[in-house]
């Protein structure tokens, strides 16, 4: 075997997580005219496309993430992952939980969501995947959904829901091209 071709083998993800669907739902009060899609790269990667409009300010952001495995009966049960992250925490560096640290990477990779709070107008989201250097590799594969919350003033009440974003987001082995 050449080594350029080994190097190819030790070098390609075993695991990908290729996004499947997205929704996004708002709450009127807090935030409008919310659009999200999906646009296929290849066999293996699709990237979103997320767009919404501020309608107030956010002082002070939470984001629950809820994580779900689909299971024989073709039903979502609850895996893993149910977390609430302080996103202004996160951006002035006060807190540095490891899902946390994930919801950073992606969101400053990805999106202009990636300053100190308070945030107000346009946020946008371009291009948004998941790596697999983000994510461990040692899910079973399948079919997962996230549940993305977005509330403000969670830690202080009155609290209030600004809006929702659910991934659904394939374990698979990549797809690799048969050569002629």
């Amino acid at each position: 075997m050449r080594s350029d071709a080994l190097v190819l083998l030790i070098c390609d993800p075993s695991v990908v997580y290729k996004m499947k669907n997205i929704e996004c739902t708002t709450v009127p009060g807090y935030s409008a005219n919310a659009s999200c899609y999906l646009k296929a790269l290849n066999w293996n990667k699709a990237v979103a496309q997320m767009d919404v409009d501020l309608v107030k300010p956010l002082y002070n952001i939470s984001v629950r993430i809820q994580l779900f495995k689909r299971d024989y009966s073709n039903k979502f049960q609850p895996f893993l992952i149910d977390v609430t992250v302080n996103v202004c925490d996160l951006f002035s560096r006060r807190s540095f939980m490891a899902y946390g640290l994930i919801v950073l990477k992606v969101t400053k990779r990805f999106s202009n969501f990636n300053h100190s709070c308070p945030y107000d107008g346009h946020l946008f989201a371009r291009d948004a995947y998941l790596d697999e250097s983000f994510i461990p590799n040692f899910w079973p594969l399948g079919l997962y959904k996230i549940n993305i919350s977005i509330m403000e003033n969670y830690l202080r009440p009155p609290n209030g829901n600004v809006g929702v974003i659910v991934w659904y987001v394939q374990s698979m082995e990549p797809i690799k091209r048969k050569k002629n």
